[in-house]
């Protein structure tokens, strides 16, 4: 169980709208360098073939935006 009880690991382990869970994103941001213990890396072009969760600031549009591949599309989400 975790230290903020039951409920919060049940939503973190409970499947978006987006067909992934918070944690599953949160460990793919840490694999990959974008989440690390001082903070948050967030690049500034988008990536050329972006992993569902990764993310970007769009310096044009001034948004953070998120690729999200729900399994039967994949498109850049605003955050």
């Amino acid at each position: 169980m975790s230290a903020y009880g039951t409920k919060v690991v049940a939503v973190l382990d409970t499947a978006s709208t987006f067909g992934t869970t918070i944690k599953a994103m949160r460990e793919s941001m840490v694999t990959r360098g974008l989440l690390t213990t001082n903070g948050l890396n967030v690049p500034t072009v988008a990536p050329a073939s972006p992993n569902d969760g990764d993310i970007y600031f769009d310096k044009t549009a001034l948004k953070l935006k998120i690729w999200v591949d729900d399994g039967s599309s994949q498109q850049w989400v605003q955050l």
